[in-house]
């Protein structure tokens, strides 16, 4: 079949199919007003979906269309054109080429194509286009057709698949994701990203974390960890994943061309749609920190003083802990870069957070630059800190959500359940990571450790020392460093803080351990039994209090 078109080529293609299938799935590329109009119906009836599936199910032979091969390559090669020049717009970086007529005109002029293609041609299959020009086809239907005419023509896909004429791949990847979230369902394979307003790429809900790799792998996909770094790389921003629930597209009333019928069931299924959801009903706990903003101490509060909403619905408050609860606390402080010269300042500073903090909490401390030492172990006895704080010696390159991670692993290890946790981390925020480069910074994915502070009870206190240069690459990586630490802050039920330099430390260590001396603990049984892993929005309140401002964790996951 592919061994009608030159060796040459089908390298090329592959390379491009590679980057096509990288840049065409994100949310950057929008129609034209043409585009639009002809979105608006279907340009292909229920007929003709029938004679193309009957036609690519019987297995007839056909032969090789090097012609049409090359338009569909042509035209998915100018969709790959205008959506990184958008891509480049919507991250306020320079256009990566200024656009060109052409391209311009062969993007408008395509989805009229295709429907020319649809009504007058055999579906592209590979023996017909080769195996680059059929997973292209995939992804022009893909972009340019409305989603109720993708839902008409997956009989047609399916079929191709059942006779091995298409292959799984990850333009069909792509295109079974896009489907399922139209209809509200989770993603299989973790193609759909977006970029959001706030500095982030945003990897839409996945069906199911511990089978997505497998499911890749069917489809001849890297591992998603691998395919994340190269989204980051290639937009060059951090991701995270999204916990917003999918939301159904309206594509009007069921239809033959907006319903998914039943011979393509499959391909937009996973194994997981029909597992059983264990129900059962377990003790929610988070941490709120209360403050009054231009005051001096806020007031001590009661259990009556507080309401717990989740997902909108006021919950019952069953279990309570004040202030004067103990508190566990990892001081992780940041030896690389800049902050290599300073140590003897920064052991200052240290001991001065030590003799400031309460009797009743313990402290560890841990320093990082490439790696993570632990120069003491969580203690209570400020005289045993003091004397582990001479110990405190590192410096190298930066791998901030290594540290982190490890000082969450580490409380989760040390600290018993039931007592307060936190991470205070004195760091730029600036993980080499950030750099966008293959093979450096840390080794756990921004999103992942994120997702790993979501999970847990663990609060974060980022204090972001600004060292950053003057340089345009500077402004945009420190940029990244403050969204990171602010997200892990306020997903966690933490605080961010700001020092200009390590000598205004003292002043932020005070403010940390003031907030962590009023936080309490809340707990309640959720109305919403169904353990489904999906996110719950949590909100606390202090009503009839309006000096009184509380901060707590964002959400959980239902597991």
């Amino acid at each position: 079949m592919d061994a009608n078109f030159s060796p040459w080529s089908k390298r090329f293609a592959a390379i491009t199919r590679g980057i096509v299938f990288l840049i065409g799935l994100m949310a950057f590329a929008h129609p034209t007003p043409a585009q639009e109009q002809q979105q608006q119906r279907s340009c292909v009836s229920a007929e003709r979906i029938e004679a193309l599936r009957s036609e690519i199910a019987s297995e007839k032979e056909r032969q090789p269309d090097p012609a049409l091969r090359a338009e569909i390559l042509e035209m998915k090669s100018a969709l790959v054109a205008r959506s990184m020049r958008q891509a480049a717009a919507a991250r306020g970086g320079p256009e990566t080429s200024r656009s060109d007529p052409k391209t311009e005109e062969l993007t408008q002029k395509s989805p009229s194509r295709i429907c020319d293609i649809l009504n007058s041609q055999p579906w592209p299959t590979k023996s017909v286009v080769g195996s680059d020009g059929a997973s292209a086809w995939i992804g022009l239907i893909r972009n340019y057709l409305p989603v109720a005419a993708q839902f008409a023509l997956m009989p047609v896909i399916s079929a191709g698949v059942d006779k091995n004429a298409i292959e799984k791949e990850g333009e069909l990847a792509a295109l079974v994701d896009r489907l399922r979230l139209s209809t509200g369902q989770a993603q299989v394979f973790g193609t759909q990203a977006s970029a959001s307003e706030n500095g982030f790429l945003v990897l839409a809900p996945l069906q199911s974390e511990d089978r997505v790799d497998a499911w890749r792998k069917d489809y001849n996909l890297p591992p998603l960890r691998d395919y994340i770094r190269s989204l980051q790389v290639i937009f060059r921003m951090p991701m995270i994943r999204s916990t917003v629930r999918p939301h159904r597209v309206d594509a009007g009333p069921p239809t033959q061309e907006n319903s998914v019928p039943d011979r393509a069931g499959d391909l937009l299924k996973s194994d997981a749609d029909d597992e059983v959801v264990r129900v059962e009903t377990s003790l929610v706990t988070i941490d709120a920190t209360v403050y009054s903003p231009g005051t001096a101490e806020p007031p001590a509060l009661a259990k009556e003083n507080f309401k717990i909403y989740e997902d909108g619905q006021e919950q019952e408050i069953s279990a309570y802990s004040s202030a004067e609860s103990p508190f566990d606390i990892v001081l992780l402080l940041d030896l690389s870069g800049s902050t290599a010269d300073k140590i003897g300042l920064i052991k200052k500073t240290t001991k001065r957070f030590v003799e400031m903090k309460r009797s009743v909490d313990r402290v560890a401390i841990v320093t990082f630059s490439g790696k993570q030492t632990i120069v003491s172990p969580l203690e209570s006895d400020k005289a045993k800190l003091l004397d582990s704080i001479g110990r405190i010696k590192d410096y190298g390159s930066s791998k901030v959500w290594d540290a982190i991670g490890f000082a969450v692993d580490l409380l989760e290890r040390e600290s018993p359940a039931g007592r307060r946790k936190g991470v205070v981390a004195m760091t730029d925020g600036a993980d080499n990571a950030l750099w966008f480069t293959p093979g450096t910074g840390s080794a756990i994915l921004f999103a992942d450790l994120l997702e790993e502070v979501r999970k847990g009870s663990i609060a974060v206190f980022p204090i972001y020392l600004d060292t950053q240069g003057p340089t345009e690459i500077d402004k945009r990586i420190y940029a990244d460093a403050r969204r990171t630490l602010q997200l892990l802050a306020d997903d966690s039920g933490g605080n961010f803080y700001a020092a200009k330099d390590i000598g205004n430390l003292n002043q932020v260590y005070e403010r940390v351990l003031r907030d962590v001396g009023r936080v309490y603990s809340l707990g309640y049984e959720p109305k919403n039994a169904r353990r489904d892993g999906a996110w719950r929005s949590i909100r606390v309140e202090i009503p009839g209090r309006p000096e009184v401002k509380v901060r707590a964790r964002s959400g959980y996951y239902a597991k």
